[in-house]
């Protein structure tokens, strides 16, 4: 199986590098978990979650992974998700083409299921969860596995809003034809400069986040005499916020460039005639030392860590660690530091129909103080749910038409109902703050200071002891959660209760708090229109599981705007009973590129 970058990787770990969240008996422990072994490993019955992890010791570039059941058995699984990160408590799921995290997994104990991945990605842990087993003849949860990639060298820089380097070109120029970038990078911010160098004939080489979306603008250069603007803008990806690697290429050969992030590849002809990229000097990473720069409009320095930065074959971050002169840093900045500081946020993802987190809170306070993040492409969903001591009613925040909806009830009052917020299903992170006390609630979203919701009228309260988000418990409801609203799907992290941060390692070790359905430690949101499945300009909405292409006014219809509404001929037309001349719209090549168009179609026998 060795080759290039397809070696196993679990052979040569030791048995303490398997983890589990439980096992079956001593027979059935992690690592036993090794493909063609002569065991497996299986959860304990009582485990509602289990999951298997592997610490491959330093980084990896996975590209694909093998699974069997446990060996000589009825146990096997039929389903399951891989997350993967750099630490055990960060994770982001492999996600298939189209959208999915669920891979398929086997049909029997001996034979080899693999997936070759669509695209590599670098971790040096990972973790396997069960999503569906064999349950005929008393079959259980069982799996051998084994991870196929090859060493991953990493060179990283930390990047804090005012740190920079240039790379020097050596002979003050670059003349190119043809280019090959690599940069990877994980980042908190919508925004940022990763890239920027410019040529005094007007080239321009600009790599930028912009509302998590990344942005390539390049310019081979403007002629006065082909009055052609040569800047071209390419757009790829979407909610690259989530501190997680993403990596990037773009490859240029001529006015043709591609440029990818992770699986997602968009091409574009560049604008103009000419086919050289002429620049001068140096190409900026992270941000621009001299600010009067004259193609760079005002554009934020990037937050966050950058790795392996290759430009043409000249490895950026590698030559600052050798602090070659080629690297150039402005004057009086701060020690560079040469590995990534990852603020751990640990997320978790609300993904089922009976989804909920509860958590314990100080019973009978006349203040009360909750604060949270999340993110969604739902309309709708209980994001959090309190009942007051004493009787006192009820609080209950949930999502509705993209804004957060709080509503108040009290025994003998009128229901209480006000909404705040606009827009808050995009897919972003958002932050909710809720304080009250007798006769006054306060609501802010988004930290915005300026202009916090504030609601005054006759009403106690005395805080339960119980909070409940993503949804009312089915089972045991000791919090006495009630709603008529959905459950939550999508992602929270840094809840606050009574101004006290909640430790999500306490809930996941089942010391604190419950829980049904969750993901910790990871926010499993996908975007499913991006890119735009819907054809012929269609406009796509999403949900959490699934997406919506509205094919008004585009003349095509179906589930992705694929079919045409119209005929391709006037021939057509009167086949179908149109017998009298006049304007018609036709589209000669139906679903095609072509957009339809208006002529005079001049009836037989008319």
């Amino acid at each position: 199986m060795a080759g290039p970058c397809l070696d196993p990787l679990t052979p040569s770990l030791y048995a303490s590098s398997f983890l589990a969240s439980s096992r079956y008996n001593f027979l059935y422990s992690a690592n036993f978990a090794r493909l063609y072994g002569s065991s497996g490993w299986s959860p304990a019955p009582s485990d509602k979650q289990p999951w298997l992890q592997i610490d491959l010791h330093r980084k990896y570039r996975i590209v694909a992974i093998a699974t069997q059941g446990s060996f000589n058995s009825y146990d096997w699984v039929t389903k399951y998700t891989l997350l993967h990160g750099d630490r055990p408590d960060s994770w982001t799921p492999y996600i298939q083409r189209g959208g999915n995290s669920t891979l398929s997994g086997n049909w029997n104990y001996y034979q080899v299921k693999r997936h070759n991945f669509h695209y590599a990605f670098t971790a040096k842990h990972l973790r396997f969860l069960p999503l569906g087993w064999n349950t005929k003849w008393g079959g259980k949860i069982g799996v051998r596995l084994e991870i196929y990639g090859c060493p991953y060298d990493s060179y990283v820089m930390s990047y804090y809003g005012d740190d920079m380097l240039a790379y020097m070109f050596p002979r003050k120029k670059s003349r190119t034809l043809k280019d090959h970038i690599a940069i990877n990078f994980k980042t908190l911010e919508r925004d940022g400069l990763l890239l920027h160098s410019e040529g005094l004939q007007g080239d321009v080489l600009t790599l930028e986040l912009k509302n998590a979306r990344l942005y390539l603008h390049i310019s081979l250069g403007s002629s006065p005499v082909h009055q052609v603007e040569g800047l071209t803008t390419l757009t790829v990806g979407n909610l690259l916020d989530d501190q997680h690697w993403h990596y990037v290429t773009i490859k240029r050969d001529g006015r043709q460039v591609n440029l990818t992030v992770d699986s997602q590849t968009e091409s574009v002809i560049c604008n103009g005639e000419f086919t050289y990229l002429d620049l001068d000097n140096q190409v900026y990473v992270g941000g621009v030392i001299e600010p009067n720069t004259p193609h760079l409009p005002d554009k934020s320095n990037f937050r966050g860590c950058l790795e392996n930065v290759f430009y043409n074959g000249v490895n950026i971050i590698g030559m600052a660690q050798w602090e070659d002169p080629q690297i150039r840093f402005p004057p009086r900045q701060r020690a560079i530091r040469y590995a990534c500081t990852d603020l751990i946020l640990k997320p978790f993802t609300f993904a089922g129909p009976n989804n909920y987190l509860q958590l314990p809170g100080l019973n009978r306070k006349p203040r009360m103080a909750v604060k949270f993040k999340f993110r969604s492409w739902d309309y709708t969903g209980l994001l959090m749910f309190t009942r007051f001591a004493d009787d006192l009613g009820t609080l209950e925040l949930g999502l509705s038409e993209g804004q957060v909806n709080i509503s108040l009830i009290q025994p003998g009052k009128k229901k209480l109902q006000f909404g705040a917020g606009f827009r808050l299903n995009d897919g972003f992170w958002h932050t909710v703050e809720v304080l009250a006390r007798d006769n006054f609630v306060t609501v802010i979203i988004d930290e915005d200071e300026g202009s916090p919701l504030k609601i005054t009228n006759p009403f106690m309260v005395r805080t339960g002891d119980q909070y409940v988000f993503g949804g009312c418990p089915k089972n045991n409801n000791t919090a006495r959660c009630e709603t008529k609203l959905n459950s939550f799907h999508g992602c929270m992290q840094q809840i606050f209760i009574d101004n006290e941060p909640v430790d999500i390692d306490n809930v996941l070790q089942w010391r604190w708090g419950s829980y049904s359905e969750l993901l910790l430690g990871t926010c499993g949101i996908t975007d499913r229109c991006t890119p735009n499945p819907c054809e012929h300009e269609g406009r796509c909405i999403q949900s959490w599981d699934d997406f919506l292409c509205m094919c008004e006014n585009t003349g095509y219809k179906g589930e992705v705007c694929h079919m045409s509404v119209y005929k391709e001929s006037c021939e057509s037309y009167q086949l179908n009973g149109k017998y009298y001349s006049g304007n018609y719209t036709i589209d000669p090549d139906l679903s095609g590129p072509l957009k339809p168009f208006s002529v005079y179609c001049k009836m037989k026998g008319t």
